[in-house]
This record gives structure tokens, C-alpha cells and sequence, in this order.
């Protein structure tokens, strides 16, 4: 049986969650040096020549594909955290959650398929797509939330194409820089998201007496 919008395991995941939200963005942040800077980006480039960025463009045979394709466990790990939450936010929340997944397998394919000979090379660039949609997405879970989700909560979703569009412009690259702010907007959601009993029914919060009194009343 699929669980309900009042599952208890999604409150009881909720610190663990907003962890793998977090890994996602720190793991964003650890690799955006490597593809940033032999993009040209010089932003980073203080970071590039660190022992520990040296040892991984010395591992990697190409830098810029082998971390720019493993950003997509950012996108795997922030979509993850949030769709429990998102699912209560109706169609909106579940289309932003997977349009995040989605960015997962797409970023990697974009990077693998980098040079012109690569049998999928129109792809390259395709994870900006998954970006704009995932803003698209954000702004539907905004829309269909209800007034369960708190006004705040419901603006930052709204906004996540700003977020993102800010994020990359102060992190100096994407899709990197822009999976460093989605997964700070990912713990702020889930922190802030409505806890299960927000999702009891009229007929649950009823008091005890009232519920009492109404059971014994005779029918007539």
C-alpha cells in the first residue's frame, strides 16, 4: 500500500534528509573548482593549484567531464531529500522534485557527451534545460502548495528560479554553482516544511469529548 500524505516516516526522515540536501550542496561546492576553471572561469583558479585539486585533475583524464558529470549525484541527492515534502505540495511539488531527478542523469550525459565526435554531443549543455525547469517547477509547487505550506516556504519555492539565477551568478558557474544554492533552499525547505499534523482532517482534530457526545447522541 502506497503511503498517505500523513505518513509519519516523512517527519521521522526529515533530519536525515535535510543532511542529504546539505552533502549535495558541499559536494557541488568540492568539484566546482575542477570544471569551473578549465572552463576559464578564474574565479577558483586559487583552489586549483591546492594539493588536493592537483591529485584529482592528476586522477580524472579530463577534469572538466569527470566533475562535471559526477555533479549530477547533487541533483540525485537534493531531489531525494526534498520529494518526500514536495509530494504534499500536490502536482506542483511532485513535478519540481522529479524535474530535479531528471537533472541527475542529464547532467551526466551532458558532460560524458562533451567533444563534437560524441554520439550524443547535442545533449551538451542540456542540464541549463533541467535548471529552467526545475525554476518552472518551483514556481508550480508555489502555486499548488495550499495553505498548509507557510507563506514564506511557498515564496522561496516560487522564487527558486531567482535563487538559482543569483547562485550561479555569484558562484561563477553552473550547473555547479547553481546545485550549491538549490541545496541551501532544499534545508530551508524541508526545515521549514509542514509537519504531518498539519494533514489531519477536521474529523481527526475534533476534541475528545465533542467526538464522545457526538457518538452517543441517539439517532433518531
Amino acid at each position: 500500500m502506497s503511503a498517505g500524505p500523513c505518513d509519519s516516516r516523512t517527519d521521522r526522515s526529515r533530519p536525515w534528509r535535510i543532511v542529504l540536501a546539505a552533502l549535495g550542496g558541499l559536494w557541488a561546492a568540492l568539484l566546482l573548482p575542477l570544471p569551473a576553471t578549465v572552463w576559464g572561469v578564474t574565479q577558483w583558479a586559487w583552489l586549483f593549484d591546492q594539493p588536493m585539486y592537483v591529485w584529482a585533475r592528476q586522477w580524472a583524464a579530463d577534469p572538466y567531464i569527470t566533475f562535471g558529470a559526477l555533479s549530477s549525484l547533487s541533483f540525485l541527492a537534493v531531489g531525494a531529500a526534498l520529494f518526500a515534502d514536495l509530494r504534499r505540495a500536490r502536482w506542483g511539488g511532485i513535478v519540481m522534485a522529479w524535474l530535479i531527478i531528471v537533472g541527475a542523469p542529464l547532467t551526466a550525459l551532458s558532460y560524458l557527451n562533451t567533444a563534437v565526435a560524441a554520439p550524443l554531443h547535442f545533449l551538451w549543455g542540456w542540464e541549463a534545460y533541467a535548471l529552467l525547469g526545475v525554476g518552472a517547477g518551483g514556481i508550480a509547487a508555489a502555486a499548488t502548495a495550499g495553505p498548509r505550506w507557510g507563506i514564506g516556504v511557498r515564496s522561496v519555492l516560487g522564487m527558486t528560479f531567482l535563487i538559482l539565477v543569483v547562485g550561479t551568478i555569484a558562484l561563477g558557474y553552473w550547473p555547479h554553482g547553481s546545485l550549491v544554492v538549490l541545496a541551501l533552499e532544499a534545508v530551508g525547505v524541508i526545515a521549514a516544511a509542514p509537519r504531518d499534523a498539519a494533514f489531519t482532517t477536521a474529523e481527526d482534530s475534533t476534541p475528545p469529548e465533542t467526538a464522545q457526545q457526538r457518538r452517543s447522541t441517539p439517532t433518531p
